[in-house]
């Protein structure tokens, strides 16, 4: 797949400053920042800031004037504009016709225009002298009489926003009891698809390529991030044919968390291999039909409830550390967080959830599982805010993982990596945001992955771009620029083998 076509070479050389946004990095943000500016209303100093912590888009004031007024998002109403309008008003007011404006795709309100002759009460003069003229062929005016407002009736359909969730929500709950039954095949507790382990781990390495590209782009390596994701979508027509239960869930999170431009374009992708593969009635090419067609909130939204009745079901079934239940509800508690709602009933669900778990597997005495449920437990606290009960937890499963036998192959060396990983962040989301101190655990996490797992392997590129990130965040600019060339160079040596 390619994604963006012919990207051209960024001019981003290794240096400790801030280097300003090239055309490409311009251009891959615009819809960002149209909707930042247009769409939300925010003034420009706020857009810029946003742009600058967020994206790490670097630009002075008065560049970002010249690429709002080159995009046609200029905000400022201008003389001919104005005379244009009440020119069109007072016609179409004299036959009766009701009127509703648009300037630069920017709907008028009328208050505005009120204001704005206030301003310049001899605008009133022109337009008493003034001949109607054509109109002017430069100014991006719209006209239009409004649409009448619809009769409410109990017959229609409930708005898209509604009735498109509810849709897929019952879509996709019967395929999972349908493919659980039919399709998934089990072994032991893992439940795969028609690609069995391999076809897990297909998923896996796509999962952390589209991750690699995610933490390429924030640091605007476009030409390396594209690259990296045309490159790990090169399996999707393979693993839509195995149908692996996590596919779904990583997609559709994947797709949160990407630019919204480059998001829409995935999305239509993945639909349209959905169909080719499967079929245009397939339950997978309906449910990313009506994904397709929804905002990023209720993208979000519906995601979340679709993981969360996955999670219980599959939960019931296979056992809370099922890795596509692990999946589900870690893809549920992020996007509870992304709305501030980590205090609601669905998140204390999961809290009980794990930690009844860990406390039935302690009394069995399966160790590895109990300390498993304590440190995605701490994790979910974390989200949560909750970091007293979040240490607690993690001391707890320390104490465990220190009195294990963590000779080569052992389970409670992925459980020390947990550890790590969860440990550095608890620093990096606690209010005082201890950055040493999280940038110190997630070293620790990539040192041991590069120690204990296969050189490169996803565990260590998965701590790498937790290091750039927080570097990132932290304003460690040189450091994340070094962070960014390991991650390449690790992809490459994974692109070669």
């Amino acid at each position: 797949m390619d994604i963006v076509h012919e990207v051209k070479k960024l001019d981003m050389p290794l240096v400790t400053g801030k280097p300003y946004a090239t055309d490409e990095v311009w251009n891959c943000h615009r819809s960002i920042i149209t909707r930042l500016y247009r769409d939300e209303k925010k003034c420009l100093k706020q857009v810029k800031h946003i742009m600058e912590c967020d994206y790490n888009l670097y630009a002075t004031e008065r560049m970002f004037k010249t690429r709002i007024k080159s995009w046609g998002l200029d905000k400022k109403l201008k003389e001919a504009e104005v005379l244009q309008i009440l020119q069109l008003k007072r016609e179409r007011d004299a036959i009766g016709k009701k009127s509703k404006f648009s300037i630069r795709n920017q709907e008028v309100n009328w208050d505005r225009l009120v204001h704005y002759l206030n301003r310049r009460p001899d605008l009133r003069n022109k337009l008493r002298d003034c001949v109607r003229k054509s109109t002017d062929a430069h100014l991006d005016l719209i006209c239009r009489t409004p649409s009448p407002a619809p009769e409410v009736s109990s017959l229609l359909p409930g708005p898209p926003d509604i009735q498109l969730p509810e849709e897929m929500l019952q879509i996709f709950r019967c395929y999972v009891e349908g493919a659980f039954e039919s399709v998934w095949t089990r072994q032991g507790e893992a439940v795969y698809g028609y690609g069995q382990e391999p076809g897990r781990d297909r998923v896996d390495k796509m999962h952390s390529g589209i991750g690699n590209a995610i933490a390429l782009l924030e640091r605007n390596k476009l030409r390396d991030a594209f690259r990296i994701l045309n490159r790990s979508l090169d399996s999707l027509e393979r693993l839509i044919k195995e149908q692996d239960p996590e596919l779904f869930y990583m997609l559709s999170y994947r797709t949160l968390q990407l630019n919204s431009e480059i998001a829409e374009r995935l999305i239509v992708f993945i639909y349209d291999m959905h169909t080719t593969i499967l079929g245009l009635r397939h339950p997978l090419s309906l449910v990313w039909s009506r994904f397709r067609h929804m905002s990023w909130e209720v993208r979000a939204r519906v995601l979340g409830m679709m993981a969360i009745n996955g999670a219980q079901f599959l939960g019931t079934r296979l056992g809370i550390l099922n890795p596509v239940v692990e999946s589900a509800l870690h893809s549920t508690t992020m996007i509870l967080r992304s709305f501030g709602e980590t205090n609601g009933s669905e998140f204390g669900k999961v809290l009980a959830m794990y930690a009844t778990a860990a406390e039935t597997y302690f009394v069995e005495g399966d160790y590895p599982r109990s300390c498993e449920c304590l440190l995605e437990m701490a994790g979910v606290q974390c989200r949560a805010r909750q970091y007293e009960p979040a240490r607690n937890a993690l001391t707890r499963a320390y104490s465990m993982v220190q009195g294990s036998d963590r000779g080569s192959g052992s389970p409670w060396l992925e459980l020390e990596l947990r550890y790590y990983e969860i440990m550095s962040s608890l620093f990096y989301e606690c209010d005082l945001g201890r950055v040493d101190e999280a940038l110190e655990y997630e070293y620790k996490a990539y040192k041991h992955a590069e120690k204990h797992f296969q050189p490169g392997n996803l565990r260590s590129l998965r701590a790498i771009r937790n290091l750039i990130h927080y570097c990132r965040r932290a304003g460690r600019e040189e450091d994340a620029e070094k962070w960014c060339e390991t991650l390449l160079a690790k992809t490459l040596e994974n692109e070669i083998i």
